[in-house]
């Protein structure tokens, strides 16, 4: 609504009730009590969400008119009198409409304050203060700008969504900076306004609503609070002070206010300004106390040592100070190593060395860290000490010590960076097992849980250096990708994740820094990069997770820093005075508000009308009356609604949940008129803030759970980062977060990247630039000259070789070296060896060191800036927060969302089980915004756990620290008469035990508890005497061993055998579920021996519902007539653990059960009782039981302890103790029954009753043969007996037992059958009830039949009708697919038939193995079937190898010859003189082997061939053998063969044949001249290439024949085939991807932004090492200056590398034909190798020059497109005719070898080159300079006549018409002198694309007529015509056949099938 166009007639609000919510006038004030239009600053957002229909367009409007005001900034204008006029009206509407947004949407508000900040509307600030208050001197006028301006600005910098926001900490900030001014300024004028404005307040208007001005007082003091916490300088400003001291004159004069809320908020931000700003001594509070005298206690006081430099002795450390916001919370090095005792405050606070709230947070901080984290310094102490004294014994058996592992051999081998947590180390340790197998390693560390994530580790240096690190979530057990191999070897070495369980050697976790501090930085990476070698452990704190102490003490040091913490005046007085009495504890502050009062009628059970208010207070009895709450509840549900803090006590069983769940209830009933906001609900454990917050929500409370450990699942959908989930962010969230993102990626980048230069900063490379940067002389003394003396030979040396001879030089004395800054002057080779390697390390240590201060440097700023996404990104959780109405957490999850919550502004906090919580934790839930703080417990049950005994209150020792006791328990009892002492009710009723059960309490510890409800008419136990007993035996507790490793816990065998058999006896009662029996026992260890047992026995068991139908069984018994149904007991067997339950007694407080069992333990002479030695934990053992309780256990050991004392004395006196245990029969209640020892429950109750036979009979008539039971089991009794009852339709008797049910058929087997089914076909026997009725004899005859629509014919079943839709065919489909393979599916899987009709079929996705042969190697694509696409290239490793070496190379990579000069290939008769490479000029020897077996008789193999294994002597093999087939031709088998006539060949593949038979298979006559016989005389032509047709394999197998020495000519020549095209597929695919890289640089080069300017010259100090067309590249890297052609000139030198690759040299013809020469000249060889000059591929090499100069092209050309940008650019001098030789070589070659494509290019090049060549000559100097002009003219004529060749190439060669527009292009060049990319990168991709086609990696190989090769896919055959892709020869064809000309390359592909048949390799 336009407040300008309201009408004046319209009634303005009343200020006091839009303040309060109440008037004092009532019905007499003239002002407005309605609902004003927007809701007020204090207000809650739903205001605004309920009338968001009745203002959809409102936001929106009052936003741009609120725009529109902004623009018209007053301080702009001119002073004139109208313009001070509308400048005062635009800032009254300006301040009011911001108010206003401020109700509407979250994005909008955000977006008012940003703009506020800026500077036009800082604009209006700066108006207000500076120009419009010191003009401003009428009363009426400074009244109406307080009203109109002032006030609606504090109000909109104090609202809620303000003041929280993340998003707005910075312009908050800058808004109050600006305020506040140049020293102060501004701010002075402002707050001196405000006083001379109260001071005159009682003659204002206003003061008819406030007549003292203290609402405007709390406004202006919460605004001048937020300006203090924005600037941590503002603490120690003076004005502030000034400002302060008079608002306290001010609040004090208006102590006698009526409005109790405001004057009672001023005084907290009083009290909270004086304690931020030292001026708290000087305020004094509302209201006149009468102070009470200081008490002096007589009593001695031990003179204490006072922390950091108060002590006497000065700091213990340098993590000892007085303040605890300096103290880290880890031990750092120097605390671990002090031997002096750290400084722990003690329970008197006026010992503390501070006073007041201050003195309590640092007793607090530094006990609990004492309790945590001493432990882990006195644990890391120790291992020091052990490890610099190992021979010395170190003793541990310090009762408080932690236990720890210790790993050896730790070294930190990888740094990773993780986005959210930082940084990662990979540390690697000695693994601590001495399992072998690697299984074993797993399951030994799966089972230790050791190393677990989030668990605590600390890195010790053996010199005294900590680091303390969290195990990561990505530490592993094992590789997880090992599961899927069949061999650790398949998975590559660099491929595994290291993990804690695969190396035998080594174990490798993943850690992060627990604190990432600078020191803890520097720390692991210097250990990353260790300089020398030092000794280092990882010790870990199994079971300690950082969280659990980190966050509290982050929060207590927080909390002390500011000092806000409520109610300081109860919980930490600063004056100690003696006072007796309980303190009146005011009522909570939004409780003061006028009118208000709680309005109970939400707790009545009737509705009734009930309403409370501190002043006038409700009687408990009649809210008693009207609800479900006792007395007792009542009066502590109206206490705790009177009390700004409320203590409920509430003993066992007396409701205190219940009764915290109705104060909740209530308070929610009254949150809106309150405005409490959302009510904080902490609890110590998860399990029982589950608990709480399940109830909640069943009962229709809107609850939001902060932490992800809940186990409830009706808690996940309301978990707070679920919520959160579903809402939306705001524009300024949103564009904040990506921001904030952008920000630390360029962080983590920059992180890595320096990372990266640490990895390598110990390498020669870095060295050898740091030296010669920093160090030139060391430099040259090294590197530049190789030698001291300087010789040629010594340049000769590798690098770093000279380096490692000087580190390893020098005179090895024992003298000290010399210091580093002596030793940078002398000459580094006249140094001792010692002084050396100082040396050396210092060069180390500053490469080092410099690159981990960048790191760190980045580091702190990647965590500012993650620390803001953090907060900013917590915006929309803390929206979901406001949302709740109860909002519950642990202490531990408080503290670590502390500074959400402290934006949520809760009012309320309950705190449950506050007796079991540390005060510690208790304080951080006070949090500064609370004013109602509800503590519920019981400190008379368990205190709060803690670690060190040492400060317990229960040990002599630690009374003084009293750690254990609760801030519940303190303000009950306080340790010391000064102390608070706080008004408590108790709740008296107690409704779980029964009354026998409750006396134990009640006479010890709570004398006014009473018994309610039905605990007095509780059944008796059943099969026990009594229901309570304690069983005493003096039986003693174990002493020499202690089962569990973990602690140091007791057991007692007697006592475990003794509970086991209780437990057994009550299990057989039958009346009892799972959850109605405990056992309970004090320790962990006598509870896992009791898990142990129990868990091995099995017992029938009964569920409740069970229960509930068994008792229904029996009341129906009587009328049960069929005795043939056999009713089925609703009973289980289960073990006997899984029948109870079973903890230790710390775990079951909060817990109860029908019967308790406890197990006592400790039994021994010195009367020792351990952990039951205290009231708390004795308190909580008797009161768990509800109908019963059985203790066993010596009551001697107990006797002694006071409260153990009387509750003896009690069972004594009721008869409640002794020696034997009394049992009941259900059936025989009178028999006496006793028991002492476990054996006596076997021997008179076995099943839980008597001895005596059960007299019951069981439902089927028989006798019950079991011994006494109850009931139940009586009922689960199955009778064994033979059944009576005959079976219908037949004679036969049934065969069952008779407590089994009967079957409704009878199954006797009936023989001699002549039955005939209605197919026909016959059956001899069959069971009874078939043989009654042959039509339901399925005929299971097996028969052939025809599946209609598929037509398979299938063998089934007779009965199976193959002719229904529902029948599944199984045959396979074998149906073709579009990939080329049949269908393996199953039929019925790929059709769907309907009627005998295949209606539809779907193969799906093929997914057999591609099968495809590659064509360079024998072996087939193993990929999934891929249809069309390209076969990726032969994973497998290489299979070449030969006797002196093999290739380790993948198969689909060129393997290089073999380069040995001796072959293998030799016998007695003849030796082969070629190479290994080369094919053998040996002539195969024809004779028998004379070599001899081991069994003594003549190998059976060939002259020269590797004897054969025993096994196949022709003598003594076996009889198999013998008759195996060995010559194909004749027919004959082993033994008829005469071996010196024909010997066998003998494969590896194990079969065998003769020699002749082998000859034949392998066409030796091809090779060889053969003689007469048929043995080989000679060799019948040269090694020509590509001779042979077809090389055969094993006639059996057709396995491999490559170890055959006789065929190793035919063998070899096949390997070089086969190695040639692996060269070309290999080089081609090389190539293409060189192509595509050079693609992407052009493309990023083109987007890379352009420099400034160019370098005006180049570095005349750096060493150029280039030369020729790499030196032009260079030069154009230095005038352009930056990264720009980075990755082209690496790009560059990838290329010439590949140049050098596929030149002629490394081509294996070539090889093998060096090899064959050398072996001429050396060892003058007969032998030759002939082979033609077109078999070298020169193609590879021609692409590689090509693409070489391209990437000179790409380079050049941006180079020049940027000069020419360039208006002032300078001459620069680039020699380009190394390019343009280059081009020439190129094109002359490529014609040569018949390469068209690479001649054009290289044409086109050419001239290009010389375009830039022309065009880098300035105008000017054409002119004056003939010379060079005609030098120009003669270029430019050459570049015309290769362009004029290019075109006729392009002319003859339709394949290179792709060409033209380039030629044309550089036309225009050469005459234009205009550059740009002549062919885009789009039109180069298609081009190199084309062209990678041209060698697929299957198919087969074809020459066109030029001798080119390439491949054709599919059946091998052309189907269309197509041209060679290089010289554009015909290569296709039609119908299957070849072009004229073209020729299958048959030598090619047959030795490569050949080889890859025969394996050869």
């Amino acid at each position: 609504m336009n407040r300008r166009a309201r009408s004046p007639n319209t009634q303005q609000i009343c200020f006091q009730f839009k303040r309060t919510g109440a008037c004092k006038f009532g019905t007499r004030c003239r002002y407005s009590h309605g609902t004003p239009s927007s809701s007020p600053a204090q207000s809650q957002p739903s205001t605004w969400r309920e009338n968001r229909h009745e203002q959809q367009d409102q936001p929106e409007d009052r936003l741009r008119e609120w725009k529109r005001l902004l623009n018209q900034n007053p301080s702009k204008a001119r002073p004139a009198r109208s313009s001070i006029v509308e400048g005062q009206q635009t800032c009254d509407r300006f301040f009011k409409l911001a108010l206003e947004l401020m109700e509407g949407d979250v994005g909008a508000s955000q977006e008012t304050i940003k703009l506020v900040a800026q500077d036009d509307g800082l604009g209006f600030l700066k108006y207000l203060i500076d120009r419009q208050i010191p003009a401003t001197a009428e009363t009426s006028t400074k009244a109406h700008m307080w009203s109109n301006q002032i006030q609606p600005m504090f109000q909109l910098l104090t609202h809620p969504r303000v003041v929280d926001s993340n998003v707005l900490e910075q312009q908050v900030a800058a808004i109050y900076n600006f305020i506040q001014g140049v020293g102060g300024n501004r701010m002075r004028t402002l707050f001196d306004f405000i006083f001379n404005l109260l001071d005159v307040w009682s003659t204002l208007p206003m003061a008819e609503m406030d007549e003292y001005g203290i609402s405007a007082c709390e406004l202006s003091l919460s605004v001048l609070s937020a300006m203090v916490d924005c600037n941590t300088s503002n603490i120690v400003d003076d004005n502030y002070a000034k400002i302060v001291q008079r608002f306290g004159i001010l609040v004090e004069a208006a102590r006698c206010s009526s409005n109790e809320y405001s004057k009672l908020q001023a005084q907290n931000y009083l009290q909270y300004l004086g304690r931020r700003l030292g001026v708290g001594d000087t305020l004094t509070e509302a209201g006149v106390k009468k102070k009470k005298a200081p008490v002096t206690r007589s009593e001695f006081v031990m003179q204490k040592d006072l922390p950091g430099r108060l002590s006497a002795e000065g700091p213990r450390h340098d993590n000892d100070h007085a303040d605890i916001c300096n103290i880290t919370v880890l031990p750092t090095r120097q605390e671990i190593a002090s031997t002096r005792n750290e400084y722990l405050p003690t329970t008197d606070p006026a010992l503390f060395h501070r006073p007041g709230i201050s003195g309590r947070l640092d007793r607090e901080f530094r006990l609990l860290r004492e309790d945590t984290v001493g432990q882990l310094r006195d644990a890391v102490s120790v291992l020091l000490d052990a490890m610099r004294n190992p021979s010395h014994q170190h003793d541990r058996s310090n009762g408080n010590a932690i236990r720890t592992y210790a790993y050896n051999q730790v070294a930190v081998v990888d740094i990773d960076f993780h986005r959210h947590k930082g940084m990662d180390l990979l540390v690697k340790f000695r693994q601590p097992t001495s399992k072998k197998s690697i299984h074993q390693r797993r399951e030994w560390w799966t089972n230790s849980k050791r190393l677990q994530p989030g668990g605590l580790v600390c890195s010790v240096s053996g010199d005294g250096s900590v680091l303390f690190c969290v195990v990561a979530d990505s530490t592993i057990v094992m590789d997880d990708r090992k599961k899927n191999h069949r061999s650790n070897e398949e998975v590559e070495e660099s491929e595994k994740k290291p993990s804690l369980a695969d190396n035998k050697e080594f174990a490798y976790v993943h850690l992060y820094l627990a604190e990432a501090c600078s020191n803890d930085i520097g720390q692991s990476l210097r250990w990353f990069q260790a300089i020398g070698s030092k000794q280092r452990t990882l010790v870990e704190f199994p079971g300690v997770l950082l969280p659990s102490f980190q966050h509290t003490l982050m929060a207590l040091q927080r909390m002390s820093k500011k000092s806000n913490v409520p109610f300081d005046d109860l919980l930490a007085p600063t004056e100690q005075t003696l006072d007796l009495d309980v303190k009146v504890v005011d009522p909570p502050r939004y409780a003061t508000k006028p009118g208000f009062s709680f309005n109970l009628s939400c707790i009545t059970d009737d509705n009734a009308t009930l309403v409370h208010s501190p002043r006038n207070p409700l009687d408990p009895q009649l809210l008693s009356d009207h609800s479900l709450l006792d007395a007792t509840q009542s009066s502590a549900l109206l206490n705790t609604l009177s009390r700004k803090i409320a203590l409920i006590q509430g003993p066992p069983g007396t409701g205190k949940s219940f009764t915290g769940e109705k104060i909740i209830k209530a308070l929610l009933a009254n949150k809106r008129e309150a405005s409490l906001g959302p009510i904080l609900c902490v609890c110590y454990t998860n399990h029982a803030l589950d608990q709480l917050l399940v109830h909640l929500k069943r009962d229709g409370v809107n609850v939001i759970r902060i932490g992800s450990r809940s186990k409830a699942e009706e808690l996940e959908g309301v978990n707070m980062h679920t919520v959160a989930q579903t809402m939306s962010r705001t524009r300024a969230e949103r564009t904040s977060l990506w921001q904030l993102n952008e920000t630390i990626n360029g962080n983590i980048n920059e992180i890595k990247n320096v990372v990266g230069q640490l990895e390598t900063s110990q390498t020669l490379a870095t060295l050898r630039d740091y030296l010669l940067r920093f160090h030139l002389r060391h430099h040259n003394a090294i590197f530049g000259r190789q030698d001291k003396d300087g010789y040629q030979q010594a340049r000769r040396r590798k690098p770093g070789q000279l380096l490692a001879l000087w580190q390893s030089g020098g005179e090895k004395n024992c003298s000290l070296p010399r210091n580093v800054d002596v030793l940078m002057d002398e000459d580094i080779w006249s140094m001792a060896n010692s002084e050396r390697s100082r040396l050396y390390q210092f060069w180390l240590r500053e490469i080092r060191d410099g690159l981990i201060t960048r790191i760190i440097q980045t580091y702190k700023r990647y965590e500012a800036t993650r620390d803001e996404l953090h907060k900013v990104s917590r915006d929309v959780h803390l929206r979901c927060l406001h949302s709740a109405d109860v909002v519950g957490v642990t202490t531990t999850g408080l503290a670590g969302n502390l500074d959400l919550l402290q934006k949520l502004r809760c009012k309320v906090m309950l705190c449950e089980e506050a007796g079991e919580v540390l005060e510690a934790h208790t304080l951080t839930a006070f949090l500064p915004s609370v004013e109602h703080a509800i503590l519920i417990g019981d400190h008379l049950q368990l205190r709060p756990q803690i670690a060190n005994y040492d400060l317990q209150s229960t040990s002599r020792r630690g009374a003084q620290y009293s750690l254990d006791v609760s801030l519940f328990e303190r303000l009950i009892s306080p340790p010391h008469e000064t102390g608070p002492k706080l008004p408590l009710d108790t709740l008296e009723t107690q409704r779980r035990m029964h009354p026998s059960v409750s006396e134990l309490i009640r006479s010890t510890l709570y004398p006014t508890l009473d018994d309610g409800g039905p605990v007095a008419q509780y059944p008796e136990i059943h099969g026990m005497k009594k229901r309570l007993f304690w069983l005493h035996h003096e039986a003693p507790e174990d002493q020499a061993t202690q089962l569990d490793p973990i602690t140091t816990s007791h057991t007692n065998t007697f006592e475990i055998e003794m509970t086991v058999s209780l437990v057994q006896h009550l299990v057989r009662q039958g009346a009892y579920g799972p959850d109605d029996i405990a056992v309970i026992t004090p320790y962990l260890g006598q509870l896992n021996q009791l898990r142990r047992e129990m868990g091995k026995l099995f017992e029938i068991s009964v569920g409740e519902r069970d229960l509930e139908e068994l008792e229904a069984l029996d009341a129906d018994k009587p009328a049960e007539k069929d005795v043939n149904a056999q009713p089925q007991k609703m009973l289980t067997v289960k073990t006997l653990l899984k029948s109870i339950r079973i903890a230790t007694v710390d775990n079951f407080q909060g817990e109860e059960a029908k019967v308790v069992v406890i197990s006592l333990v400790r039994s021994n002479d010195a009367n020792k009782c351990g952990f039951l030695s205290t009231s708390n934990r004795i308190n909580v053992l008797l009161s768990r039981a509800k109908h019963g309780m059985y203790l066993i256990g010596n009551a001697n050991t107990y006797r002694h302890v006071n409260m153990w004392a009387k509750v003896l004395e009690i069972l004594e006196r009721n008869g409640n103790i002794g020696n034997e245990l009394e049992l009941r029969c259900p059936r025989h209640p009178d028999a006496p029954l006793l028991v002492s020892k476990a054996d006596d429950f076997l021997r008179i109750a076995p099943e839980g009753g008597c001895i005596l036979t059960c007299d019951r009979r069981l439902l089927c008539g028989h006798s019950c043969p079991n011994r006494c039971h109850h009931e139940h089991l009586h009922n689960a009794v199955k009778c064994l007996e033979s059944c009576p009852r005959m079976k219908k339709g037949c004679e036969h008797p049934c065969r069952l037992a008779c407590g089994e049910p009967c079957t409704p058929k009878c199954d006797e087997y009936l023989t001699d059958l002549d039955l005939t089914l209605s197919c026909g076909h016959k059956k001899s026997s069959a069971n009874c009830w078939q043989a009654q009725d042959p039509t339901t004899i399925t005929c299971m005859q097996m028969v052939k039949k025809r599946v209609p629509g598929c037509g398979h014919w299938v063998e089934v079943f007779c009965h199976t009708d193959v002719v229904a839709d529902s029948y599944k065919c199984g045959k396979m489909c074998l149906d073709p697919q579009p990939c080329g393979h049949s269908c393996r599916s199953a039929c019925w899987q790929c059709k769907e038939r309907k009627v005998g009709e295949i209606t539809s079929a779907n193969h799906g996705i093929c997914k057999q193995k591609c099968g495809r042969k590659y064509t360079t190697c024998r072996h087939d694509c193993q990929q999934p079937c891929h249809g069309k696409a390209e076969c990726p290239l032969c994973p497998a490793p290489c299979e070449v190898r030969c006797g002196h070496s093999k290739c380790n190379k993948k198969c689909h990579e060129p393997c290089a010859p073999c380069a040995e000069q001796t072959c293998a290939s030799s016998c007695p008769h003849a030796q082969c003189t070629m190479p290994c490479a080369a094919p053998c000029d040996k002539i195969p020897c024809a004779e028998r082997c004379e070599q001899v077996l081991g069994c003594g008789h003549r190998c059976p193999s060939v002259c020269g061939e590797v004897c054969p294994n025993m096994k196949f002597c022709q003598t003594c093999c076996s009889e198999n053998i013998k008759s195996t087939m060995v010559d194909f031709i004749m027919g004959m088998q082993y033994h008829e063969i005469d071996l010196d006539e024909d010997p066998c060949i003998f494969p590896d593949c194990g079969h065998f044949t003769t020699r002749t038979n082998m000859d034949g298979i392998m066409d030796m006559k091809a090779h060889y001249e053969m003689s007469a016989e048929g043995n080989p005389t000679a060799i019948s032509n040269a090694s020509q290439p590509f001779s042979m047709d077809e090389v055969k394999v094993c006639p059996t197998c057709r396995g491999s024949l490559r170890n055959i020495a006789r065929y190793g000519r035919i063998v070899r020549r096949a390997m070089l085939d086969e190695a040639t095209k692996k060269f070309i597929s290999w080089s081609h695919t090389e190539y293409s991807k060189l192509a595509n890289k050079l693609i992407d640089v052009q493309e990023r080069i083109s987007k890379y932004p352009a420099p400034q300017a160019f370098s005006q010259s180049t570095d005349p100090t750096k060493l150029t090492l280039t030369k020729g067309r790499a030196k032009q590249l260079q030069l154009i890297r230095d005038w352009v200056g930056d990264d720009r052609y980075l990755e082209a000139t690496k790009l560059w030198n990838q290329l010439n590398t590949f140049i050098g690759q596929v030149r002629r040299e490394e081509q294996p013809f070539q090889r093998v034909d060096e090899f064959v020469q050398h072996a001429i000249r050396m060892r003058e060889i007969k032998g030759a190798f002939a082979f033609d000059d077109t078999r070298i591929q020169n193609k590879g090499h021609h692409q590689a020059c090509s693409l070489s100069l391209k990437c000179d092209l790409i380079i050049i050309s941006d180079f020049m497109r940027l000069r020419s940008e360039k208006s002032n650019a300078r001459e620069f001098k680039l020699d380009l005719s190394h390019q343009m030789k280059d081009c020439e070589t190129l094109a002359g070659r490529a014609k040569t070898t018949k390469h068209p494509r690479q001649e054009a290019e290289a044409h086109v090049y050419f001239a290009q080159f010389s375009a830039f060549s022309r065009a880098l000559v300035p105008t000017e100097k054409l002119s004056s300079d003939d010379a060079l002009n005609a030098k120009l003219e003669t270029l430019r004529e050459q570049a015309l006549v290769h362009l004029d060749a290019a075109r006729q190439l392009v002319a003859k060669y339709s394949i290179l018409t792709g060409l033209t527009r380039e030629i044309e292009a550089t036309v225009k060049m050469l005459r234009d002198r205009v550059f740009y990319d002549t062919i885009s990168a789009e039109e180069m991709r298609a081009v190199y694309e084309a062209m990678s086609h041209e060698f697929s990696g299957t198919g087969h190989w074809y020459t066109c007529q030029n001798g080119h090769p390439f491949t054709v896919g599919e059946c091998g055959m052309p189907m269309q015509q197509a041209r060679c892709p290089e010289c554009g020869a015909a290569v296709g064809g039609t119908n299957h056949m070849n072009a004229q000309g073209v020729q299958r390359a048959e030598d090619i592909e047959s030795l490569a099938r050949g080889v890859g048949r025969m394996g050869i390799n």
